[in-house]
Order: C-alpha cells, then sequence, then structure tokens
C-alpha cells in the first residue's frame, strides 16, 4: 500500500511541476516558447531520482545487468563474448562505469537520468501544441516505469527520440547516425529506419498513399526479417522470438478506438509538422502492434510509443468544445490510470519487481 502511494506521490509531483513550468514559461533567445526551467528541471529530477536510485531488485531486469556488468569487468571481451550477445555500446558503457565508479548503482543512475532527460527534451518542444503537465502525466503512467529494468531498450529509443528532429527537418544522414548508435545499445533500433522509406512533408496533409505505403512496407519488412535475418541468429536469449508463430496480435484491438478517434480530429491537426509526425509514427504503431507475432517481438512500438502521448494530448488541445475537452480528459485519465495499474502493478509480471519500491536510501513496506 504504501509503495503505491509513493508511486502516486511521484507522478503527482511530477505534473504538478511540469504544470507550473508550463505557466511560468518564458521566451528563449529566438522568440520561442520554453517551460520554466527551474520548475521543468524539478519535474525531470524527481522521475530521475526515483528511478535512477531504485535497488537493482527493482525492474525486470536489472539483476541480469548486474550479473553482465560484473562479468564484463571480470573477463576479457573475448570471453564476455562467448557468454552475452550484448550490444558493443552497452558493453563499453559497463566499463567506462566500471573505471571511473566501480559501481553498478551508476549505471542505474546516469541510464536513467539520460532516458528521462530524451523524453523531457521532446516534451519541451511541443509547449504551445499540446498541455505539458498532461504529457508528463500520460508518459509518467503509461511508459516511465516500463524502463525500469529495461536499460537498454531506453537509452536506445531516447537516442531514437533526439533523433526524429533530423527526419523533421529531413536530414536523413544525420538521422541514419544516429540510428545507428542507438542500435549499438539495442539492435532493434534498426527499425527506426523505416521512416526513410516513406516520402512524407509534414507541414502538409499526409496523402492517404503514403500511409498506405506505409501500412504495406511494414508488414514485408517484418516478414523480410523473419525470413532473411532469423536463420542467423543462434543465441539462445533470442529462440523465444524467433519460435513464436502467427501473423496477427488480436491484441491490437484494444488500439482501434483511439485510432478512430485520431483520425475524427485529422483534419485539426493537418496545418501542423509535429501533429502530422505523430499521426504517422501512430500509423507505424499499431501495424508493427497488428503484425507482431510475424517476428515474435513487440518492442520495437516502444520506439513509436510517444505518438500515443501526443495525440492524445492534442486532441483535446485542438477540441473547442469544453465539454467535449473535459470529456476527453476524464477518459484519458482513466485508461492511463487502468493501464498503468494492470501493466506495471497488480498481478502482472513487471507488478512482483515493483512492490515493495526500495532504493539505495531506503525501503518502503508494502
Amino acid at each position: 500500500m504504501y509503495s503505491y502511494i509513493f508511486y502516486i506521490l511521484t507522478i503527482m509531483l511530477a505534473t504538478l511541476f511540469a504544470g507550473l513550468a508550463e505557466r511560468y514559461f518564458r521566451y528563449n533567445k529566438n522568440g520561442e516558447k520554453v517551460p520554466h526551467l527551474f520548475f521543468w528541471l524539478l519535474s525531470m529530477s524527481v522521475l530521475i531520482l526515483v528511478m535512477g536510485l531504485r535497488s537493482p531488485s527493482i525492474g525486470v531486469d536489472d539483476l541480469n545487468y548486474l550479473r553482465s556488468y560484473v562479468y564484463a569487468n571480470s573477463v576479457g571481451l573475448g570471453q564476455y563474448y562467448q557468454t552475452y550477445t550484448t550490444e558493443p555500446g552497452f558493453y563499453i558503457l559497463n566499463r567506462i562505469i566500471y573505471v571511473i565508479f566501480d559501481d553498478f548503482q551508476w549505471l542505474i543512475i546516469i541510464t536513467s537520468a539520460f532516458t528521462v532527460y530524451c523524453f523531457y527534451k521532446i516534451f519541451a518542444n511541443q509547449i504551445g501544441n499540446a498541455s505539458l503537465p498532461l504529457i508528463v502525466f500520460m508518459f509518467a503512467t503509461t511508459q516511465y516505469f516500463y524502463y525500469f529494468g529495461i536499460i537498454r531498450l531506453g537509452l536506445a529509443v531516447s537516442i531514437i527520440l533526439l533523433a526524429y528532429q533530423f527526419i523533421l527537418n529531413n536530414n536523413k544522414t544525420k538521422y541514419i547516425i544516429m540510428v545507428l548508435l542507438a542500435t549499438m545499445f539495442h539492435y532493434s533500433a534498426l527499425f527506426a529506419l523505416i521512416l526513410l522509406f516513406i516520402n512524407i512533408d509534414y507541414k502538409k496533409n499526409i496523402k492517404s498513399s503514403s500511409l498506405l505505403k506505409l501500412i504495406v512496407i511494414l508488414p514485408i519488412a517484418l516478414i523480410s526479417i523473419r525470413l532473411l535475418v532469423y536463420p542467423f541468429i543462434t543465441a539462445s536469449r533470442y529462440q523465444n522470438y524467433i519460435e513464436t508463430i502467427g501473423i496477427i496480435n488480436v491484441g491490437f484491438i484494444t488500439i482501434i478506438p483511439f485510432l478512430i478517434l485520431f483520425l475524427l480530429h485529422y483534419n485539426k491537426f493537418q496545418h501542423n509538422k509535429f501533429y502530422n509526425f505523430y499521426f504517422a509514427l501512430f500509423i507505424i504503431y499499431v501495424t508493427t502492434d497488428m503484425f507482431s507475432p510475424i517476428i515474435g517481438i513487440g518492442r520495437m512500438i516502444w520506439y513509436v510509443n510517444i505518438s500515443f502521448i501526443f495525440l492524445m494530448a492534442a486532441t483535446i488541445k485542438v477540441n473547442k468544445d469544453y465539454a467535449m475537452k473535459f470529456l476527453f480528459l476524464i477518459l484519458f485519465i482513466i485508461y492511463c490510470i487502468i493501464y498503468s495499474y494492470f501493466a506495471y502493478f497488480g498481478d502482472s509480471h513487471r507488478g512482483m519487481f515493483m512492490i515493495p519500491y526500495e532504493n539505495i536510501l531506503f525501503e518502503i513496506k508494502e
């Protein structure tokens, strides 16, 4: 019970400070709105401290990361890779943390700070386009807890989030470099290259032909991976993914109501390049989730999952009917709370790692 109260207070404080950061915004030297730095840092720090100071027992994979960290710094490179298939960037990070700090906890602290910082950097760009406290609340309830113990993917997703600016500015070379950097921490980051194969001008209305092309390309790409890449994967850690069967994930139907809602509001989105961009990402999200059984893994959706947050917040922003604004706000908040409980707490698989909360300073009773 006390751990739940602690997590609720964490979300509430992060949301409150984000609201103050938006309320007392300022203009930068380019004349653009930016959140109030002090309150924005407070909001960010709340999430960083709770995630970064957690005990390695909190989070699904931290104990595995701890064993990998100890082994990486106990044996030579060749011997390490006879046992692990860790991405080279993460192996190097393990070594750097050991040389500088000689303490695994610093790996958790630094990766947590980087992950949360990158999300907040992207959120800050949306001031004026959507409610910042609502975005932070939705992130904290639906995505934040996922990265407890999912360190490598968190780093890769964070780098891809920063890379999206290059797609929006049509700088494909820098985007490719960022994707390759993200791949150094999680091989699944190559999934983000899908954006190079769709020609969309996000400053204009997205053509239905472009969306159709996207929907067709994705399953073909997943089938190609299944047929051309999987036969060469022999590492035991990936066998559960390879052995899965099926084509359609029926669970994707839970997203259909949101897709319909966003489609109904699309005409109100289309004059904003950010809305257009995140709408395209959401189409990728839905399509990937639908066909995820082809390759047996749904983690790729986390590279585009941020679109869900922005489109929910944007739907409220663009509505002129205050009654509808209030209705959507209540429905979205209820959805986020329910999602958070069943995905990360309660009787879920992750719940056994999240309760009771424990960090390097104190432990909270259940």
